[in-house]
């Protein structure tokens, strides 16, 4: 499989799986076939009636925005950039992301904000095509340039450097366990930043995730919760990745647990369509490009260009 593949996957990943759990984001299962008559399989008009925004039909979330920020700063600046991304996010608010009048606050006066929510790791996949498996302290300390000024929290920054890690694996095709030793390493580096928050510990649990998922799917939703904290929901999207070779069925299981659906339907659908890129469907990406304007291939395949 061609490099530049496994990057525009990973990338319309992210935004498919963004725009489908967005639909069941928040939701427990029994709400979830409560409002669509069902599982959701395909994508339908949102039932968001919790959310103080109104999506359209496969309507990508800040998720994806975010991810798309990232990509072009990097493109631009030839390499992560904390100055240059502050000042993209501070252009204007992104739809689906709380808080941002409370960053820019704290941005003028050069103070980074502490969430611990899954807006770290869901916005690293340009930083996991920018660096090969073999650059695993650049990739930390580029996630820290990406996502402290949001989030400079040690389980939030620990669970991004993991999903970025396992980003840049899934792109050279390792296999699962390998892809999620890179994760668990990655965590423990990452696991030095931010200030702590007093949160599990990202690393530990994912040496779970690698000894106990993958003897049955029923019951991963009693082990893990797929939560809006970045230490449960990057790893409730890594044990997806352990569980599933089909990002269609992973982003489908993401979607029908609800919780942080749009987040970690995003994550392990990147990272899954990355290791094998036939199995995000094609509509699906089709849909997701038309619906929100977006292009994957050109930011891509410059990404793929710099990757070191």
């Amino acid at each position: 499989m061609k490099l530049a593949e496994r990057c525009h996957a990973a990338l319309a990943g992210v935004a498919v799986g963004d725009a489908l759990g967005k639909m069941t984001e928040g939701y427990w299962p029994p709400e979830i076939r409560l409002r669509y008559g069902g599982r959701v399989e395909t994508f339908l008009s949102p039932q968001q009636s919790r959310s103080s925004h109104v999506w359209a039909y496969a309507e990508v979330t800040d998720d994806t925005r975010f991810t798309l920020l990232i990509a072009e700063s990097i493109i631009s600046c030839g390499k992560v950039d904390e100055r240059d991304i502050i000042s993209r996010i501070l252009e204007k608010p992104i739809k689906g992301w709380p808080g941002w009048d409370e960053f820019k606050k704290k941005a003028e006066t050069g103070e980074k904000d502490t969430r611990s929510g899954n807006g770290a790791p869901m916005r690293v996949a340009p930083i996991g095509i920018l660096h090969s498996p073999a650059g695993l302290r650049n990739v930390i300390s580029d996630v820290e340039q990406a996502c402290s000024c949001t989030h400079n929290t040690r389980s939030a920054l620990s669970a991004a450097c993991a999903i970025a890690a396992a980003y840049s694996a899934a792109l050279e095709g390792f296999d699962k366990r390998d892809l999620l030793e890179a994760a668990i390493e990655a965590a423990s580096l990452g696991n030095q930043l931010g200030v702590d928050d007093l949160c599990p510990d990202v690393a530990r649990r994912l040496q779970w995730v690698c000894k106990n998922v993958g003897k049955g799917k029923s019951s991963l939703r009693r082990w893990l919760n797929p939560g809006f904290s970045a230490w449960e929901g990057a790893t409730f999207a890594l044990a997806l990745v352990m569980l599933y070779d089909s990002a269609k069925d992973a982003i489908l299981a993401a979607v029908n647990e609800g919780g942080d659906a749009d987040s970690i339907a995003s994550m392990a659908g990147g990272i899954i369509a990355a290791r094998n890129p036939d199995t995000l469907p094609e509509e699906w990406v089709e849909i997701v490009k038309r619906e929100n304007d977006l292009d994957f291939a050109l930011p891509a395949e410059q990404l793929m260009s710099l990757r070191k």
